[in-house]
């Protein structure tokens, strides 16, 4: 995902990445958390808990396609070459107090649901939220592929869930410290 052999000085994502191992989302955590490159989110999806998964995901804008004009995206683009971020990011993402409000609620709601798993369901779901196939947690684990389907089941039941897209979601927005900047990069570029 990552060039090793040139530096990256920032990313733009969009939130649905349709032919790609990994979505967006999950795509701009990894870049900033991993290797601290930042993330521009260009998208059209609209709706108030994805903005605000890619704030806690570490995104540093969050521009519609459709509403993004040229000179709005060479502007966030310059302010993300530049470093820097919406000092405000829900203002920034059009999040109203009320919106933020449920959206706390809906959080709190998610992390709840989240304790009903054991440590190694959690630990599956961090990884689904990462983009890896069941095959690679497996390996990755030193599990049997049955065992981790047997987790994925395990997990979309107990969360009331449909999707591996849904427990990437799930992961997403209830997972402490998110938003916050880590102070240098786990990884050299």
């Amino acid at each position: 995902m990552v060039a090793q052999d040139a530096p990256i000085a920032a990313a733009i994502c969009d939130v649905l990445l349709p032919h790609a191992e990994i979505e967006g989302i999950a795509a701009a955590r990894m870049l900033w958390y991993d290797h601290g490159i930042p993330c521009l989110i260009l998208t059209s999806v609209q709706e108030a808990s994805t903005r605000l998964a890619a704030i806690y995901a570490g995104a540093f804008g969050y521009v519609l396609k459709d509403m993004a004009e040229a000179d709005v995206l060479v502007c966030s683009v310059l302010t993300l070459l530049a470093g820097q971020r919406p000092q405000d990011p829900l203002a920034a993402l059009n999040i109203s107090p009320h919106e933020a409000q449920q959206l706390a609620e809906i959080r709190a709601a998610h992390m709840r649901a989240l304790e009903q798993l054991t440590p190694q369901q959690r630990v599956v779901a961090g990884l689904i939220l990462e983009g890896k196939t069941n095959h690679e947690i497996a390996t990755q684990l030193v599990l049997s592929r049955g065992t981790v389907n047997s987790h994925v089941s395990n997990i979309l039941q107990r969360l009331n869930l449909a999707t591996r897209r849904d427990v990437k979601t799930r992961v997403l927005l209830s997972t402490p410290g998110m938003g916050q900047r880590p102070t240098a990069p786990k990884g050299s570029v």
